[in-house]
Order: structure tokens, then sequence, then C-alpha cells
């Protein structure tokens, strides 16, 4: 009697203790919406322009160097050794300022690129909470840290489509210029 007492007591308290989780949970490939999106693309033109625009801008600067390399050691037998030495000293300053600018030109582009994908993200996060709250979704998760999901909850294209019906285009904004 004891025994029969003491299973129906743990198999009544067992269909208390079974909850059942009611949240919604989706994932997202954040990527994805930034390089497909008409907002995204836009932001990606814009910083290839620019990209080009300073890597051509380093390419002549260094062609330059170059041929003032070239040039000096071409003279090297010509001028006076003092003269020579002096032309040396030269170069080597426009090369470190050529460097110096370079790398801050390099700086400004990484932050300007930072800082925009960042302003884009924000302008596509109130319309992940607006879709989340229309779809009753808890938790949206980035698709690089699932590890497995059924692709039923990736939102990812339906984000797309809203974002290029609300994003139309992205233009950058300068943060530093030199």
């Amino acid at each position: 009697m004891k025994k029969l007492f003491i299973i129906y007591f743990i198999l009544f308290s067992a269909s208390f203790n079974i909850v059942k989780a009611n949240n919604n949970v989706s994932f997202i490939d954040i990527e994805k919406v930034l390089s497909t999106s008409k907002a995204g693309l836009s932001l990606i033109d814009q910083l290839q322009k620019i990209n080009k625009k300073n890597n051509e801008n380093f390419n002549k600067n260094a062609k330059l160097l170059k041929e003032n390399e070239t040039k000096l050691i071409s003279q090297k037998n010509v001028i006076s050794e003092e003269i020579f030495k002096k032309e040396i000293k030269q170069l080597q300053i426009d090369v470190k300022k050529y460097n110096d600018n370079r790398n801050k030109i390099i700086a400004n582009f990484n932050k300007i690129k930072v800082e925009n994908t960042n302003s884009l993200i924000q302008m596509i996060n109130p319309i992940l909470k607006d879709y989340a709250d229309k779809n009753s979704i808890s938790i949206i998760l980035q698709k690089k840290n699932i590890v497995m999901g059924k692709n039923e909850y990736d939102i990812t294209d339906k984000i797309i489509e809203i974002v290029n019906m609300n994003i139309k285009e992205f233009k950058i904004k300068w943060i530093v210029k030199f």
C-alpha cells in the first residue's frame, strides 16, 4: 500500500511540473541583410568607391617616391656626397610622411566603415523590434551564433524585404576629414 501511495504521489506531482514553453525564438543572418539589402549594397558601393580613390592616391604617391628614389640613385656619382646625403634624408622624410598619411587615411576609412555600418544596423533594429512584436517573437539571435536550427525560424529574407521597403538608400556620413 505504501508503494502504491508513493507511485501515485510521484505521478500526481509530476503532472503539475510539466510546463509548456510558449516562447518564440528566431534567428537572422545580419551579415546577409547588410550585404544584400538595398541600403547595405548602397553602403558597400560607397565604401568601395572611397577605398578605390584612396588606393589610387596611394599608388600615385608611391610611384612618385619610387621615381625620386631611382632618379637620386642614378645621380649618386654625378652629385657631391653631401648633396646626395641631404637628398636621401629628404627622401626618407617624404617616405615617412607618406606612410604616416597613408596610415591616417586607412584608420579614418576603417572608422567611417565601422561607424556607418553601426548606423545602418541602428536603422535596422527598430524594424527587427517591430517584426518581433507583430509576430510574437521573444528572442532574435544572430545566425552565426546558432549551431543548429530549423529553417522555418530563419527570418533573414523576410527582414531583407522589409528593410528594402523602408530604407531605400544609405548615405555615408563622414566622421573625420583630413
